[in-house]
This record gives C-alpha cells, structure tokens and sequence, in this order.
C-alpha cells in the first residue's frame, strides 16, 4: 500500500518544482523529502523526476500521476472536513420522533435555524402521540424524542425544554375573551375541545372540573393539539389544550386565557439510555433548547397581550 506521506512529499515537489522548495513547505529536511521520495519511486517501479542541467524535471510518468495524487488530497481533505463536521455534531443524519403539536412548533423551527447554519444534517421527522413516540425511543427506533410527559421516565435520559400550561383557546370575538382568568364554573355550558382521559394532561383537565363539582360539556376529546386549533376555528367551541400553536405565530385568528387551576405540562428532550447518542443529536438537542427559549421570549409579550385584551 501506498504510503500517503511519501505521496504528500511528491505532491509538495511538484507544486514548489524542487527538493528545498518541498522541504520548506513541509517544514522537514532536504534529505528528509529525497529519502522520502526514493521510497516512493521504489514502491511504483518508476522515476518520478530527473535532474536535467542540474534542475529538477518531472517525468512524463510523473505527469500523468499528477492530477490523481491532487484528487487523492481533496478527498482526504473532504474526508478530514466531514470528521471535524461530525466531531461537532454539524453533519450527519438524525432521527426524531416527536408529539404532533411540538413537530408543528418547536422542533420545526429548531430544524429551520439549524439546517441553515449546517446544511449537511439530515432529518427524518416522524410526528407520533406521546406514548407512540415514548415507545420509538425506548425501543431504539429513533435517536431521540421531543415528548410533552412526566419529567421521569424510566429508561430514558430527559432534557427539559421548558415549562408550560393548559389554557383555554377560543376565537378572538368570544364572550370568555373578557375573562383574564377561565375557570371550570366559566365553562359549564360552553362546547369544550380537549384531550382524551388516556392523557395525564386530559385526567387532570377532568379532575379540575370534578374538584369545581362542574359538569364538563365535551364537545370533542382528540389526542392532537393542533386539531384543537382547527376546531375552534370553526367555532365547534373553545379549548383546553396546550399554548405552543400560538408560540408559533398561525393562529392570529384566536387567543388564548390561562386556566385555573393551574395544570402544568413540560415538553423535554428525551434519548433511550441504551443506546448511544449521535453527536449531531447532541448538537441537534442544543439547538432545540435554544429555539424554545428564543420562541417563548418572542412570543411571551404576545400571550401578555391576548391575556390581557
């Protein structure tokens, strides 16, 4: 096998057009690079230059072999560069399997901002419900997971991205809107569009109106917050979901009021614990956790606002 040393030294002689002008470059001795070039005229059986005149000439031999040693170093160069890329975490292929609503939000503006800055990293987005995407994780189907669940979850690793609460959604005419604070008692004859009793956001939404001793009028149970969005648009009735539609700014058309008492709800990271985690994942998750900051504080003047219409 080719020695890739013995080849950086012709490369070197080639480009300066004499043995001082390599050893110069490559910061060694004259003998250094002549016994270095020796070796690999031993190794290929042919002369690579000849000293005509007392100048040194490249062989026609040489010549021909140029341009692939040149191709040679670019390769190495690329594949030096892809492992510096990789090192950081700034190119590859991830992938995540993340809550519908969070996809639609916070994950898909994470990938917006960090593909421009790294366009070498490939996605694969799968939008599941959380215990479907708890499930991908654990199983090692994916290389990490964006959940809205407890912040302990057995055999996972969690980062959580941020904290935040149920409120009541409802179109921006609606009588509730004059209303800083919505309260079960609020809600007892109004439409409600909320999230099935298989959700620990949903059992708790139950249980604040059984504590109220307030009937609750589901409208619609669902699994998927932006369907919540879809169907209060059409005026079906107002919501008990989730605020991360209106982080992201589409929905100009309703507003949001917080609801008492207060149910809590942490969207984290999450990686299996038994499987390693790709550095571009690592970087991904940084990144991830920076956009949701960057989102909240955008958006927080914004929910001030809608709270306090």
């Amino acid at each position: 096998m080719l020695n890739v040393r013995y080849l950086r030294v012709f490369r070197a002689i080639v480009k300066s057009g004499s043995v001082s002008g390599a050893a110069r470059s490559l910061n060694v001795t004259q003998p250094a690079v002549t016994k270095s070039l020796r070796m690999l005229e031993d190794d290929l059986g042919i002369a690579l230059f000849e000293r005509v005149n007392g100048r040194l000439v490249i062989t026609p031999e040489a010549q021909r072999l140029a341009p692939e040693v040149e191709r040679l170093f670019g390769v190495l160069s690329g594949i030096k560069g892809l492992a510096e890329e990789l090192r950081e975490g700034h190119a590859g292929s991830m992938t995540i399997a993340a809550v519908t609503t969070l996809s639609l939000s916070l994950v898909s503006k994470a990938i917006e901002h960090f593909s421009l800055e790294y366009p070498n990293v490939r996605f694969e987005l799968t939008a599941l419900s959380t215990t479907l995407a708890a499930q991908h994780v654990l199983t090692n189907h994916v290389d990490m997971g964006v959940l809205d669940a407890p912040a302990a979850l057995s055999g996972m690793e969690v980062i959580p991205l941020c904290r935040s609460e149920v409120g009541c959604v409802m179109k921006r005419d609606h009588p509730l809107g004059s209303k800083r604070y919505i309260r079960p008692t609020d809600l007892q004859d109004v439409p409600i569009i909320t999230f099935g009793d298989d959700t620990f956001t949903g059992v708790n939404i139950r249980n604040a109106f059984y504590a109220a001793n307030t009937p609750l009028k589901l409208q619609c149970s669902l699994n998927n917050t932006m369907m919540a969005y879809g169907l209060v648009r059409r005026g079906l009735g107002v919501a008990l979901v989730d605020s991360f539609p209106i982080l992201s700014g589409d929905f100009d058309d309703l507003t949001i009021r917080a609801f008492r008492p207060v149910i809590a709800t942490q969207p984290s990271i999450v990686f299996s614990q038994t499987k390693a985690v790709p550095l571009v994942a690592r970087a991904f998750a940084r990144a991830l956790v920076e956009t949701t900051e960057e989102m909240i504080q955008d958006r927080r003047s914004l929910l001030r606002k809608v709270q306090g219409e």
